[in-house]
């Protein structure tokens, strides 16, 4: 979608490494059973917990 000023903005899966690996992690895991709700809750947890790893080692890039 183009902004005010002509400029194309345009959004990616995964737009960065804790996405991919939290998507690469999940995609392991046996989901049969959980609803849409819990493997959404389940995705963000792992991925706060990989952003949280990287942040306390001092070494979060965005």
């Amino acid at each position: 979608m183009a902004d005010s000023t002509g400029n194309v903005s345009l959004c990616t899966f995964p737009s960065n490494k804790f996405e991919a690996l939290a998507m690469l992690y999940m995609q392991q895991q046996n989901l049969a059973g959980m609803s849409p709700e819990q493997i959404l809750d389940r995705y963000q947890e792992v991925y706060g917990k990989m952003r949280d790893h990287e942040r306390m080692k001092g070494q979060v890039n965005y």
